[in-house]
């Protein structure tokens, strides 16, 4: 699975263009630390560093990995038919506050689907000018404003990139 991260490009990919596997992303994301991860998670390290191997079919040293599981339960999802929202929402969660999370759009997508979504990037961009016209009206920025205001730009952005998406790859 890849998706974009905004800001941060696609994740799940090498420069090379080959698709990073679940396990070579939690070795990264452990890289020495598997005592202090160990640790933290309240988990043993030979888990830890079971979950950094690679594995075929889980039977022999690897681990079924967090992100194997959440791989598993987001394709079960979507084999059920739950909508992309339901189907992307743990992905959705980790990418908060750290980004915007972008499902990579179909190939090959009409005309009807990309006038579709242009509809749903200016509907978005004017929620986030809407937001953020409504907040400067006292000439102050509140928290809880600066936090509607993101959110707007965020779904904005989200919507921005799955046109870009479109675009390129239809």
């Amino acid at each position: 699975m890849v998706f974009t991260l905004a800001g941060a490009g696609q994740v799940g990919h090498y420069k090379g263009g080959r698709i990073m596997e679940s396990h070579e992303a939690v070795r990264l994301l452990v890289g020495g630390d598997a005592v202090a991860m160990a640790k933290r998670l309240g988990l043993s390290v030979s888990l830890i560093h079971k979950w950094c191997e690679p594995s075929a079919d889980f039977s022999d040293s690897g681990a079924y990995n967090p992100l194997d599981r959440i791989c598993a339960m987001i394709l079960e999802a979507g084999r059920l038919g739950k909508s992309a929202h339901e189907v992307y929402a743990p992905l959705r969660y980790l990418a908060d506050g750290h980004g915007v999370f972008i499902p990579l759009p179909q190939k090959d997508c009409s005309c009807e689907q990309i006038s579709l979504q242009a509809s749903r990037v200016m509907k978005e961009v004017g929620e986030a000018l809407t937001a953020a016209g409504q907040a400067l009206q006292d000439v102050k920025l509140t928290p809880n404003d600066r936090r509607q205001i993101l959110k707007e730009m965020d779904e904005a952005i989200h919507e921005m990139l799955m046109f870009q998406g479109m675009i390129r790859n239809g």
